[in-house]
């Protein structure tokens, strides 16, 4: 609903959007898994990374005893989302710019009980010290959520294709304990977001059919085992010596290191379970 606020939209365009709520079929989908995974854990403080248009933040937000930061890299995004929040007025909600640079440089250790990274990891320009970013700014004892594609979507903009060995090999080198993965969107509900997309160049087409199509997804289940998505659980231990392992221990590319067959049959048995 916040996102009708959006200012380049026109008025039929916000109606819409305040009608049917957030015009994007995997994403509607994504966050019918993730939303009852994030409050499960009850976070008071929320680190909303790579927030993108806010929808994450915007919807968290609406619990006053939660705290939401979205971070993103794209100025224009954080504009538009500083935009909304100011119409909104909740003093719970921030948004603030990141740097590839140094990323998350601008909180101080141990400022979240829970950070999401959602469709968002594949895209940073070095994964290890975002991870680290992350773990960092992490309470002890909190939670990393995330969901990826496996093996990306073929962008140019891509920089880590994840496998479930790359993903677990790179949460496990940052510190992270109680690693899960979930294989997530299969099927049916794969089926129905194949036709969205193919219909999201036309917004007659999108207008007339996605109610529709969104009505069929509800009755689908998102998990499953042949699912080219993972959505990942991950926590910092209780106490920590705020290290990366495998750079700080080994001082080599997590990408290149290729595990030994031992390693590699136990991180695909931690892969199959959910």
């Amino acid at each position: 609903m916040e996102y009708a606020w959006r200012p380049s939209w026109r008025f039929w365009e916000r109606l819409y959007v305040r009608f049917f709520g957030f015009v994007d079929l995997h994403g509607r989908l994504r966050a019918r898994l993730m939303i009852p995974e994030i409050l499960a854990h009850h976070p008071q403080s929320i680190l909303d990374f790579g927030c993108g248009t806010g929808c994450y933040s915007f919807y968290l937000s609406r619990d006053p005893g939660i705290n939401v930061c979205g971070v993103e890299m794209d100025s224009t995004r954080i504009l538009e989302s500083d935009s909304i929040l100011e119409r909104l007025k909740r003093g719970n909600l921030s948004f603030s710019p990141d740097s590839p640079n140094a990323p998350l440089s601008q909180f101080s250790d141990h400022s979240f009980d829970l950070a999401l990274a959602v469709e968002v990891l594949q895209y940073v320009p070095n994964i290890q010290e975002t991870l680290h970013g992350i773990y960092r700014v992490l309470k002890p004892e909190g939670y990393l959520l995330g969901h990826i594609p496996m093996l990306g979507y073929l962008r140019l903009e891509e920089v880590t294709l994840f496998s479930d060995e790359v993903i677990l090999r790179l949460l496990e080198e940052a510190g992270f304990e109680n690693i899960r993965l979930t294989p997530t969107f299969h099927g049916m509900n794969q089926k129905i977001c194949h036709i969205y997309e193919k219909i999201s160049h036309s917004k007659l087409f999108v207008t007339l059919l996605f109610p529709w199509l969104l009505l069929a997804s509800r009755c689908l289940e998102i998990k499953g085992a042949q699912g080219d998505y993972r959505f990942f659980t991950a926590q910092k231990p209780k106490e920590t010596d705020e290290r990366p392992k495998g750079l700080k221990e080994r001082g080599q590319s997590p990408l290149k290191e290729r595990p030994s067959a031992s390693r590699s049959a136990s991180l695909e048995d931690r892969a199959e379970s959910p």
